[in-house]
Formats: C-alpha cells, sequence, structure tokens
C-alpha cells in the first residue's frame, strides 16, 4: 500500500470508514488487494481526482449526534429528509422513523448539515437535496419540491437564488 498525502486526520477519518463500510483498500498496486476485498487502484498522479470521491463515500454513511427532548439521537446524515422550524422547536423529518424535536437552533444545524448536501429553502426549512424527487415552478417567483416520501415543500422567493446555487442550475444571467 502507498501513502497519500492528506492531513492525517482527514486521511485516517476516510480510510477507516472506508475500510469498516465499503471494505476497501487503497493501492497503487494491484496485487496488494487481498482476494477477500475491494480496491480501488490509481496511479499516484491521480490523487486530485479521487480525493472528492473518497470523500463523498465517506460522507455517504457519515452520522451525527443531535440532542432531542428525550436526549441525544444518533442518526445517519443520508437518513434526514428536512429540518423544519415551527415556532421555538425544531422537527427533524427521518426517513422510517417518526419526527423528533431538536435542541439546536436552525442557523446551527444549517451550517452543520452544509458539507452533506443539505440547502436552506425558506426561514423554516432546510432540506436534504438528495430526498428530491421533482422540482416545479409554482406562483410569484417560487419553487414547489416534491421529496421522495412524497412530502411538499416550497423554495421562498428570497431562496431560490441560493437553492439553484447549491444545485448548479443557476442560469448565468440570473
Amino acid at each position: 500500500m502507498f501513502k497519500i498525502i492528506w492531513n492525517r486526520e482527514d486521511f485516517e477519518r476516510i480510510e477507516s470508514k472506508l475500510k469498516e463500510t465499503y471494505d476497501l483498500v487503497l493501492t497503487n498496486d494491484p496485487n496488494d488487494v487481498p482476494l477477500d476485498k475491494v480496491g480501488i487502484v490509481f496511479d499516484e498522479s491521480n490523487m486530485d481526482k479521487i480525493k472528492p470521491v473518497l470523500d463523498l463515500m465517506a460522507k455517504e454513511k457519515s452520522q451525527l449526534m443531535l440532542q432531542t427532548i428525550s436526549g441525544w439521537m444518533q442518526v445517519y446524515v443520508n437518513e434526514i429528509t428536512y429540518l423544519e422550524a415551527f415556532g421555538d422547536e425544531i422537527y427533524m423529518h427521518v426517513d422510517q422513523l417518526e419526527s423528533q424535536i431538536i435542541k439546536q437552533p436552525l442557523y446551527q444545524l444549517e451550517q452543520l448539515l452544509k458539507p452533506y448536501h443539505f440547502v436552506r429553502i425558506g426561514k423554516s426549512f432546510i432540506v436534504n437535496m438528495t430526498k428530491i424527487r421533482f422540482i416545479r415552478t409554482a406562483f410569484n417567483a417560487k419553487l414547489d419540491l416534491e421529496l421522495v416520501d412524497g412530502t411538499h415543500l416550497e423554495v421562498s422567493r428570497s431562496f431560490v437564488k441560493d437553492f439553484k446555487n447549491a444545485l448548479g442550475i443557476q442560469k448565468k444571467e440570473d
């Protein structure tokens, strides 16, 4: 196995997640991959191309510990559908689980979840972009999102531009 020059903590975190979750070996020599493992074999000169792939794979199984009204809850980030502020309470809607009330402000959750493809769509909503099934135009320059679970959320006019930028669909003249 060869050494990769990365921030040590970042690489150790990514490598351990790859080994435990995907049973992968990183190498530049195909002979270094045991028969019972899957290997990512690449040329050292392509390291800048492989890093985003490894980062994405590590993020896919990332978990967070969030404080709820009944204690701390560990949740896979990719299972969070959206977060909704209703008064002073923040509701976290999760795949196949009952909604949970989170004891953390929405703006802090927005910063915490931004690296995991979450985007603010209104004063009271943050949505997981990977959970969007359809995007439709709505009245007054708003967007209607249909999520994979059938939920409909509205992207407020003041958040449409940032939402489109996050998806990479913003027109240059906008």
